[in-house]
């Protein structure tokens, strides 16, 4: 696969000082106000089903009812089922617990069996989190035990939606809610605010004083973690919660997090947070039991320490396996004639080696490698595969499973998800069908489209003023749908060296600058055979022991 160099139309070079410019060509103008307010919040009139769903919430806490919170096994879910949590206590419900269900037993979503389960907490009501939109059996077997329901979710909706007492989702039919990017954690965020509006009419002395701006730390861990794109309202969500944090007034579990991530909560970024500290939550739901990650965001400041440090443990294991699940996966690409420059356009793998919770991390890396939409199944119980997808800019997995659907019926045993992440579960027999149709699709929608994949420079740095690049660096929330500058630079390697977990750590010279720059360049396991490149980099400040410097994220490089 090629990666050519582009740089943006009419751009040469970049001045730092110009953040006009970086943010004008990201549709952001720069005003005298501040960028990222919550007083801009998308306000809550618009979304659909949210009305009901609070005025169910408003009844449920003034009879005490027993409310039951069930999430997803994910980040997200997780984080959503903390907000929640802490959320409905902050606004006056005694009676709240949760159920988060194992997705090695359970599997995704409400299904009959987990609300089997739910029932012997007895309760009066249950909330989905991050999930429930096409749990149409699981939804029907908890209204017939006399139960009613409330499903917020943010996946795609498939034909119809379940019978729920109501439905908060910005994504399904008709629902007038502009920021359709919203994760779960901010959807049942919104449901917070509006029940809290309703209890403020109700009853106006004290309950206004309920400050739900605690909670946005867990908002903007769960919306960076799930890769939404970070559009204007979840911007503003994402950056108050940062400074929450770097303020200082994260939950212990938080920042017992940052702390075993190696980082500094003052200077975090929303880089670290996506790609340091979420993926220590999610290695819970991974390997084991997403309940370990509720469990440390819910944490006392004595107990948030030790729940960290197991959360640590699990990702370092399933570093491991992901390393080995990587090599398999270059052996089966190279066997079956899949290379990165082959003509498929929909890469499917499976071996009977992989771990269930690692094959979406798969599916990612090996989408990176190839510039094509991958699906990657591990065996799951009772001869069936569960896949996870990764898709590529401009084709909907979530709407392209269900053109396979629809074309033969029967294949797809489950599937949802979204644009570019999606999840599926086919009989193990039917994978060479799967893999058959998966290209077939994926190719009439791609097919005559450049597939090689583009770095967009913006140019030539003209200085690293520790204090610019830092502000820059730390000042916005730069995500999914909202790049990150990247630069490009011909530079000379003076030092290099492959650090434990199979990163390339390197000292760079540039003839425009008379120190030496240090980069370091991510999943890059071996040394680079050529002493002058050119390299395409993010800015980065490093915090070590106190002292900032300014570092080069590598993207990539040229010969």
């Amino acid at each position: 696969m090629t990666i050519e160099l582009i740089r943006r139309p009419g751009q040469t070079a970049t001045d730092l000082a110009s953040l006009e410019t970086l943010l004008s060509v990201r549709g952001i103008a720069v005003s005298t106000q501040p960028l990222y307010a919550l007083a801009g919040l998308v306000p809550p009139d618009t979304m659909k089903g949210l009305d009901p769903a609070a005025s169910l919430l408003v009844t449920a806490i003034q009879q005490q009812s027993r409310i039951l919170i069930i999430g997803d096994y994910d980040a997200d879910g997780a984080t959503s089922v903390a907000l929640m949590i802490e959320g409905l206590r902050l606004l006056g419900a005694r009676h709240v617990e949760y159920l988060v269900p194992n997705r090695f037993e359970y599997g995704y979503g409400l299904s009959p069996e987990l609300v089997d389960l739910a029932l012997t907490q007895r309760p009066d009501l249950i909330i989905t989190v991050d999930q429930g939109i096409v749990s149409f059996e699981g939804v029907a077997a908890a209204k017939a035990a006399g139960v009613r329901v409330i499903v917020t979710d943010h996946h795609l909706p498939g034909q119809g939606l379940p019978a729920a007492d109501a439905i908060v989702n910005p994504n399904q039919n008709g629902c007038e809610f502009p920021s359709k990017a919203l994760a779960g954690v901010g959807v049942a965020f919104y449901l917070l605010i509006k029940t809290r509006a309703l209890l403020v009419a109700a009853w106006p002395e004290g309950s206004d004083r309920i400050n739900l701006a605690q909670l946005l730390d867990l908002v903007a861990l769960g919306t960076v973690a799930d890769l939404v794109p970070l559009d204007e309202n979840n911007r503003r969500l994402v950056q108050s919660g940062i400074k929450r944090i770097r303020a200082g007034r994260a939950r212990p579990g938080i920042q017992a997090l940052i702390e075993i991530s190696g980082l500094d909560h003052r200077v975090l970024t929303t880089t670290q947070l996506a790609f340091n500290v979420a993926p220590r939550l999610n290695a819970a739901g991974r390997l084991e039991d997403m309940s370990l990650g509720v469990a440390c965001l819910l944490a006392t400041p004595e107990a948030a320490q030790a729940s960290a440090a197991r959360l640590d443990e699990l990702n370092r294991t399933r570093r491991e396996i992901e390393q080995s699940m990587q090599a398999q996966a270059a052996e089966l690409l190279l066997a079956v004639g899949r290379a990165p420059d082959s003509a498929r356009f929909g890469i499917s793998l499976f071996d009977s080696r992989w771990h269930e919770g690692v094959v979406g991390i798969l599916a990612s890396r090996v989408r990176a490698q190839c510039a094509r939409p991958v699906f990657a199944f591990a065996e799951a119980s009772n001869g069936l595969l569960k896949g996870s997808g990764r898709s590529i800019e401009g084709l909907q997995l979530r709407d392209l499973l269900a053109e396979m659907d629809a074309a033969r019926q029967g294949l797809l045993q489950k599937f949802g998800g979204h644009a570019m992440a999606a999840g599926v579960t086919i009989r193990q027999e039917d994978f060479s069908e799967f893999a058959r149709l998966f290209d077939l699709h994926a190719k009439a929608h791609l097919s005559g489209r450049d597939l090689n994949e583009r770095i967009v420079s913006e140019g030539l740095v003209p200085s690293f003023d520790l204090e610019r690049v830092a502000g820059l660096v730390r000042d916005h929330p730069w995500g999914q749908g909202f790049p990150e500058p990247i630069f490009d630079e011909g530079l000379e390697i003076v030092e290099q060296k492959v650090l434990k977990g199979g990163h390339l750590k390197l000292k760079l010279l540039s003839v425009r600058f008379p120190a030496a720059l240090e980069g370091i360049f991510f999943n890059q396991d071996r040394v680079i055979d050529r002493r002058n490149v050119r390299f395409a980099f993010k800015l980065d400040v490093n915090r070590y022991r106190g002292v900032d410097r300014v570092q080069l994220l590598i993207v990539h490089y040229w010969p």
